[in-house]
């Protein structure tokens, strides 16, 4: 991924079925051997009342309001990615990114007293690979 064009994950609610095969995925990916959606980058959000599925994920914004929030540069936008990533063994756990963050897509992982945020996969989100109603896909800014 090139710092040209921000690249981000979309998602379109109507298409997803709640399976929430995104989180799991996601958790895998990032925590081999284990499933568990509070380790997901993304999360989906199910409103009973409505019958509404909304996948919830960073959208990469170009401002970068986490990283500019982070007491202890634990968030750092490594070269060639042109995202920011955070670093779990320099979080300390302030949450200071996940109350900066404007659409509310970043997380608290508990166990390891880190932020959570969606990573992109290193360019290959699993999370759209294996959605199997294509609610969510990669979008390139315009």
């Amino acid at each position: 991924m090139t710092n040209d064009r921000r690249r981000y994950i979309e998602s379109n609610p109507q298409n997803c079925s709640g399976c929430r095969l995104c989180e799991l995925v996601c958790s895998t990916k990032h925590n081999p051997g284990m499933t568990n959606s509070k380790k997901a980058r993304i999360r989906v959000v199910i409103e009973h009342r409505e019958n509404k599925n909304d996948p919830r994920v960073c959208r990469q914004c170009p401002e970068h309001p986490c990283l500019e929030a982070c007491p202890v540069e634990a968030i750092r936008i490594p070269p060639g990615r042109g995202i920011p990533i955070v670093e779990a063994e320099v979080c300390t756990g302030c949450r200071a990114c996940v109350e900066a963050c404007p659409g509310g897509f970043m997380y608290f992982d508990e166990d390891a007293n880190a932020a959570l945020k969606c990573d992109f996969c290193g360019g290959d989100p699993e999370c759209v690979k294996n959605c199997p109603q294509n609610a969510i896909f990669v979008k390139t800014a315009e």
